[in-house]
Protein backbone atom coordinates (compact mmCIF):
# COMPACT_ATOMS: atom_id res chain seq x y z
CA UNK A 1 0.00 0.00 0.00
CA UNK A 2 1.27 3.64 -0.66
CA UNK A 3 0.40 6.87 -0.45
CA UNK A 4 -0.01 9.04 -3.27
CA UNK A 5 -1.03 13.12 -3.51
CA UNK A 6 -4.74 13.25 -5.40
CA UNK A 7 -5.32 16.88 -6.29
CA UNK A 8 -8.48 18.38 -7.80
CA UNK A 9 -9.28 17.18 -11.04
CA UNK A 10 -6.58 14.30 -11.11
CA UNK A 11 -7.20 11.00 -13.06
CA UNK A 12 -7.61 7.64 -12.02
CA UNK A 13 -6.62 4.42 -13.53
CA UNK A 14 -8.34 0.96 -13.24
CA UNK A 15 -6.90 -1.42 -11.08
CA UNK A 16 -6.71 -4.89 -12.05
CA UNK A 17 -7.45 -6.17 -7.99
CA UNK A 18 -10.28 -8.22 -6.98
CA UNK A 19 -12.53 -4.98 -6.40
CA UNK A 20 -12.11 -2.67 -8.74
CA UNK A 21 -11.03 0.04 -6.99
CA UNK A 22 -9.68 3.20 -9.44
CA UNK A 23 -6.18 4.49 -8.10
CA UNK A 24 -4.67 7.69 -9.15
CA UNK A 25 -2.06 8.41 -11.31
CA UNK A 26 1.33 8.92 -9.49
CA UNK A 27 4.97 8.06 -10.18
CA UNK A 28 7.35 5.85 -8.77
CA UNK A 29 8.32 8.98 -6.69
CA UNK A 30 5.12 10.61 -5.95
CA UNK A 31 5.00 8.05 -2.57
CA UNK A 32 4.18 10.02 0.54
CA UNK A 33 5.38 8.67 3.98
CA UNK A 34 2.42 7.72 6.07
CA UNK A 35 4.34 9.97 8.58
CA UNK A 36 4.02 13.34 6.81
CA UNK A 37 0.18 12.86 6.59
CA UNK A 38 -2.45 14.27 9.24
CA UNK A 39 -4.97 11.56 8.93
CA UNK A 40 -6.01 8.06 7.36
CA UNK A 41 -9.08 7.67 6.62
CA UNK A 42 -9.99 3.47 6.82
CA UNK A 43 -12.59 1.57 6.09
CA UNK A 44 -14.20 -0.91 8.91
CA UNK A 45 -15.66 -3.61 8.84
CA UNK A 46 -15.78 -4.04 12.33
CA UNK A 47 -14.93 -2.35 15.71
CA UNK A 48 -14.64 -2.04 18.75
CA UNK A 49 -14.85 0.77 21.81
CA UNK A 50 -11.48 0.23 22.36
CA UNK A 51 -10.30 1.18 18.74
CA UNK A 52 -9.71 -2.28 17.49
CA UNK A 53 -10.85 -2.88 14.32
CA UNK A 54 -11.52 -5.56 11.37
CA UNK A 55 -10.48 -4.83 8.04
CA UNK A 56 -10.50 -7.30 5.06
CA UNK A 57 -7.80 -9.51 6.49
CA UNK A 58 -5.01 -8.92 4.63
CA UNK A 59 -2.87 -6.17 6.85
CA UNK A 60 -2.43 -3.35 4.13
CA UNK A 61 -3.03 -0.75 6.61
CA UNK A 62 -1.20 -2.54 9.75
CA UNK A 63 2.03 -2.72 7.24
CA UNK A 64 1.68 0.54 5.95
CA UNK A 65 1.50 2.33 9.33
CA UNK A 66 3.75 0.07 11.33
CA UNK A 67 5.62 3.09 12.69
CA UNK A 68 2.29 3.79 14.64
CA UNK A 69 3.46 0.73 17.19
CA UNK A 70 6.45 2.64 18.51
CA UNK A 71 4.85 4.16 21.59
CA UNK A 72 8.03 6.32 22.35
CA UNK A 73 6.84 9.26 20.95
CA UNK A 74 4.84 12.05 22.20
CA UNK A 75 2.82 13.49 18.26
CA UNK A 76 2.27 10.45 16.24
CA UNK A 77 1.18 10.80 12.57
CA UNK A 78 -1.43 10.11 10.65
CA UNK A 79 -4.06 10.04 13.14
CA UNK A 80 -6.19 7.09 12.31
CA UNK A 81 -10.21 7.77 11.31
CA UNK A 82 -12.01 4.44 10.78
CA UNK A 83 -14.99 4.81 9.33
CA UNK A 84 -18.45 2.68 9.93
CA UNK A 85 -21.71 2.22 10.39
CA UNK A 86 -22.84 1.36 14.19
CA UNK A 87 -24.19 -1.72 12.67
CA UNK A 88 -20.60 -3.17 12.47
CA UNK A 89 -19.50 -2.74 16.17
CA UNK A 90 -19.36 -5.58 18.34
CA UNK A 91 -18.32 -5.95 21.74
CA UNK A 92 -14.73 -7.32 21.68
CA UNK A 93 -12.19 -7.59 18.98
CA UNK A 94 -9.01 -9.54 20.35
CA UNK A 95 -6.45 -7.96 18.39
CA UNK A 96 -3.42 -9.50 17.10
CA UNK A 97 0.35 -8.10 18.21
CA UNK A 98 0.60 -6.28 14.20
CA UNK A 99 -2.55 -4.90 14.48
CA UNK A 100 -3.00 -1.00 14.90
CA UNK A 101 -5.66 0.70 16.74
CA UNK A 102 -7.82 3.46 15.16
CA UNK A 103 -7.57 6.91 17.37
CA UNK A 104 -11.53 7.56 16.77
CA UNK A 105 -14.38 5.84 15.03
CA UNK A 106 -16.94 7.83 12.77
CA UNK A 107 -20.55 6.33 11.97
CA UNK A 108 -23.74 7.70 11.13
CA UNK A 109 -24.33 7.63 15.11
CA UNK A 110 -21.89 9.74 15.67
CA UNK A 111 -17.83 10.28 16.93
CA UNK A 112 -16.25 7.33 19.13
CA UNK A 113 -13.48 7.98 20.89
CA UNK A 114 -11.60 4.86 21.75
CA UNK A 115 -11.57 4.35 25.70
CA UNK A 116 -8.26 2.49 25.63
CA UNK A 117 -6.04 4.86 23.65
CA UNK A 118 -1.93 4.57 22.91
CA UNK A 119 -0.53 6.20 25.65
CA UNK A 120 0.98 8.70 23.21
CA UNK A 121 -2.56 9.34 21.22
CA UNK A 122 -4.42 11.26 24.33
CA UNK A 123 -3.95 14.42 22.39
CA UNK A 124 -5.22 15.56 19.07
CA UNK A 125 -3.04 18.57 18.78
CA UNK A 126 0.83 18.27 20.22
Amino acid sequence: MGFVPFPPGARLRANPNAYGIAEPVASANAAISPRHLDAVLMPVVGFDRQGNRLGMGAGYYDRALRHLRDGSRRWRRPRLVGLAFACQEVDCIVPSSWDIPLDVVVTERGVIVPVRRRPSSTQWSN
